[in-house]
């Protein structure tokens, strides 16, 4: 009877490890040394808390968006070569872009501004901010310092709107109703083709697990263990 006793303890204990590694092993899959440097965040400001400027916001917000994944791939595609026709899509070339860009997406934004109606500045800084926690499908993004790039329209005191720039995640997220204004509400009415584009070039380990998991209405809901470093290189405001 002992004997059995120690043999059942032994099973469980087995049991635990193996259910231990498991979970530690799926965390190393979906995490692999993941820092937030591996981000761009997206933040966009309204002038007030009015509802006229709490629309205008969602308007900016969708264009900028759009834009800015078009131009994306559209830039990625022109740089394939008959002996590398695999589209590549980085961090490295969305961050580029951005900084090459900050005056065109300032003009691209007053440009929806003036056509509704107003005559807000709208100002577009890339740098370290202050992200309060936030999910995007299934997945849980710390609160922390992340690379950001930020819009500001006219007094930039109204509520803010926050999601993932790369990888995409508020454009390839899972589906929720407008009226909750959601962080991943994919309300950009992107080209299908630029959305495949994003999947397929977005299969590195780093993000691939990520991606899977956002969108994957059956994964259980996950917060990131990220690595915070410092950002020193990015401008703080």
């Amino acid at each position: 009877m002992g004997l059995k006793k120690k043999q059942m303890q032994f099973l469980l204990l087995v049991l635990l490890c193996l259910f231990a590694y498991t979970t530690w092993n799926m965390q190393k899959r979906m995490n692999p040394s993941m820092s937030n440097e591996d981000f761009i965040r997206f933040h966009v400001i309204a002038n007030s808390d009015t509802e006229e400027d709490q629309a205008l916001k969602r308007e900016v917000r969708d264009e900028l968006l759009k834009k800015i994944n078009e131009e994306l791939v559209e830039e990625a595609i022109a740089q394939a070569t008959e002996e590398a026709k695999e589209v590549s899509l980085t961090l490295n070339d969305s961050r580029d872009y951005i900084k090459n860009h900050l005056v065109d997406i300032e003009q691209a934004a007053e440009s929806v501004i003036k056509k509704e109606g107003y005559t807000y500045k709208a100002t577009a800084v890339l740098g370290n901010r202050w992200v309060p926690k936030k999910s995007y499908g299934n997945v849980t993004f710390p609160a922390g310092n992340y690379e950001a790039l930020n819009i500001s329209i006219g007094e930039g005191k109204g509520q803010n709107w926050w999601c993932v720039l790369f990888p995409p995640l508020c454009l390839i997220g899972a589906e929720v109703p407008e009226e909750l204004d959601s962080d991943l509400v994919p309300v950009v009415p992107i080209d299908p083709k630029v959305a495949e584009i994003y999947r397929e070039a977005l299969t590195e380990d780093t993000y691939k697990e990520l991606i899977e998991a956002a969108t994957d209405p059956k994964r259980k809901p996950t917060t990131l263990k990220l690595k915070f470093k410092t950002l020193e290189m990015l401008n703080i405001d």
